[in-house]
């Protein structure tokens, strides 16, 4: 019998097996997701919820399972729900971001314990993947109208880039000691492998493998529209630094703090992402590996990157009968090459132990029995495989363009490789991001500033959801104020005057009522002004109580407030996006009973659930007409009817049959 030290790597390694073979090295992403980014393409994105859902049928959900979902959501202009989605997984980036500060065994475990696979580890996601997922998490903010929020994750985002630094300039000394102890120079060369793919001028030209342009640019142009210039100019400062000679951010730079838009006009950026993310090979280079008895020739795996198919980005978008230019700033392809380049030593050096590993199983296994033996290599082989797992449906390039136009609806015309495509968009407000995403077979535009609360089967012509359909917005988060000291009463200032959707037309008759005085406490801070019973926590903290929330851009809350949050009966009016609500609220959202009143006089009465219509409801068009039955997250079911009134000069129209969806 062996001795227990010869057999207990081989008893290791068997005993993995099984492990491996449900959710390790036997799982291979890239083909997995290949039919999600299929259905994606073609506008399916309900088959595509349905296929991620299909791959990660267990209870245990890794943090891809959310980068994709949260992703497909938000083409969906579903922001709420993509918004989720993506804390879940950001959660997970939140406890590796507290190991990492509290663990200081955490560097010597990360280089040397995947003795099987790197596979084998739980993922917690690429380095620029964690930056994007806040990044992305700011924008579903910026959509919703939670600018509180969105302020925070920007703030995050920033120390989540320097936690990232510390922890790679920290791990890169250790894997100089390690390398030392390991003697890896014996294949410092790695011939067979496409080394020139990583080591690019782009690829050099990138400050680091994490950080991106288009979130810096994206936080400048947010303080600067919400008239915090001393904020806004650092952000522009860091996008310029990593991307130079980009005139977008330069033009910002300069500009900050000087223009603004024109009476009646609107900030506009849009935001144009193309393609999707490389996908990542494993590739098998025959490594000689010293022996005590002579040199073994071992299978070693390293990842290679594999670009998507090429999505062309438009060169210029038409709008309002303007040429504005779209100026590349982010581009996860090369950030993927980048971080592979900067992680390839530890690759290297994890190999090299793994393979040592490996090579006394064999050896030991080979001593005991040759079906043991046997069985070591195949399993020595099957688990040789470089980890390809990354966040597929991120897109290959984030693009901006940015102008002033009127508030209302305009057309906007771009090229894609399918030839000349158009579409509109509603901009209204101080500004209007416009989300668009080119896939090569679908074109996705995300409604500006609204959450539908759905994620429809988009395709190309069903990219803007039509007027009357989609998830009302909640308006701002209030803002914490930055002192709460108390101010004597004094009646609420005289409401600014309702704004038109363009010049010269009358004033929305829905915003036309003067709302009442109100006394008592008055606090400001930034764009927004408390009134009423409110109290503060602490400087800089939420507010708590009764009264009313009115912020800069006209919008107004009368209720109650918890920890900042909208909670039990309440109304609130948007002057941005023309609507009001009056009923019962729940952590920010429309939650119970209440009523929904659009710009287009377009009326919803009924129950709500976590800010969508839901439950039984009475849906009332502007020429009166109206459909009543029961709604299901936003959409109308089988279980209701349209009734048609009589109109002036027309023949009554028979009662219809009870329908589906709109």
């Amino acid at each position: 019998m062996q001795p227990l030290r010869q057999t207990a790597p081989l008893l290791l390694l068997l005993a993995a097996l099984p492990t491996l073979c449900a959710a390790g090295p036997m799982r291979q992403y890239n083909s997995e997701l290949g039919e999600a980014v299929r259905l994606v393409k073609s506008g399916a994105l309900k088959d595509a919820v349905a296929q991620i859902e299909k791959n990660n049928a267990g209870a245990d959900k890794d943090i891809l399972y959310f980068f994709e979902k949260g992703e497909l959501f938000s083409l969906g202009s579903n922001y709420g729900a993509s918004r989720d989605t993506w804390l879940k997984g950001d959660e997970i980036i939140q406890a590796w971001e507290n190991d990492i500060r509290n663990n200081s065994s955490r560097l010597s475990g990360d280089i040397g314990s995947y003795l099987i696979s790197d596979k084998t580890r739980r993922y917690e996601g690429q380095d620029y993947e964690k930056v994007l997922l806040s990044t992305r998490l700011t924008l579903d903010h910026i959509m919703l109208g939670n600018f509180e929020h969105a302020r925070i994750e920007m703030k995050k985002t920033y120390e989540r880039e320097k936690l990232i630094e510390a922890f790679r300039e920290k791990e890169y000394e250790a894997l100089k000691a390690e390398a030392q102890k390991q003697e890896t120079g014996q294949i410092a060369r790695l011939d067979g492998y496409p080394m020139e793919e990583i080591d690019t001028t782009e690829v050099r030209e990138l400050k680091n493998g994490f950080q991106n342009a288009f979130a810096h640019y994206l936080a400048g142009y947010f303080f600067e529209v919400t008239d915090e210039p001393s904020l806004a100019e650092p952000g522009y400062r860091n996008a310029l630094q990593l991307a130079p000679g980009k005139a977008i951010i330069q033009s910002a730079l300069e500009g900050v703090g000087k223009a603004r838009p024109d009476p009646g006009e609107v900030d506009v950026l849009f935001v144009i992402e193309t393609g999707f993310a490389p996908s990542i090979d494993s590739l098998n280079i025959p490594i000689p590996i010293p022996r005590k008895n002579g040199i073994v020739i071992t299978p070693l795996s390293f990842p290679v990157i594999k670009s998507s198919s090429p999505v062309p980005v438009p060169a210029s978008l038409t709008v309002a009968v303007r040429q504005l230019p779209v100026e590349t700033l982010t581009n996860t392809d090369t950030m993927a090459r980048r971080q592979l380049k900067d992680q390839m030593p530890s690759i290297i050096l994890r190999s090299v132990i793994r393979s040592g590993f490996k090579s006394v199983v064999q050896d030991q296994a080979n001593k005991a029995h040759w079906v043991a033996g046997l069985l070591a290599n195949v399993v020595a082989v099957a688990t040789e495989q470089a980890d390809d797992r990354n966040w597929r449906t991120l897109p290959e390039r984030i693009s901006v363009a940015r102008t002033s136009l009127p508030q209302g609806r305009h057309l906007i015309e771009f090229q894609t490789s399918a030839g000349s495509y158009r579409t509109e968009a509603d901009v209204a407000g101080r500004f209007t991001i416009v989300p668009i995403r080119i896939t090569g077979d679908a074109v996705y535009v995300g409604q500006p500033n609204l959450a539908t609360g759905k994620a429809p089967d988009f395709v190309a012509e069903k990219a803007i959801l039509q007027s009357g359909t989609s998830r009302p917005d909640p308006g701002p988060t209030p803002a914490a104020p930055v002192e709460a000291a108390p101010t004597s009463p004094a009646p609420m200032a005289n409401a600014p005057p309702p704004a038109s959707a363009q010049p010269g037309e009358p004033a929305r008759a829905a915003l036309a009522t003067q709302p009442p005085a109100v006394s008592g406490k008055r606090v400001t801070a930034g764009d927004t002004t408390f009134i009423g019973d409110f109290s503060f926590a602490q400087a800089g903290g939420r507010a708590s109580g009764q009264g009313v929330v009115e912020w800069r851009n006209g919008d107004r809350f009368e209720g109650r407030l918890e920890n900042g949050l909208r909670q039990g009966k309440g109304r609130f009016t948007s002057q941005a996006n023309g609507f009001r609500y009056e009923g019962e609220m729940k952590d920010d959202e429309f939650h119970g009973q209440g009523t929904y009143t659009s710009e287009n006089g377009t009326r919803y009465e009924g129950n709500w659930k976590n800010g969508v219509k839901d439950g039984q409801g009475k849906l009332t068009f502007p020429d009166g007409d109206f459909w009543e039955g029961l709604f299901s997250n936003d959409e109308r079911t089988d279980q209701g009817k349209m009734t048609f009134v009589d109109k002036p000069g027309a023949k009554p129209a028979p009662e219809a049959a009870p329908e589906g969806k709109p």
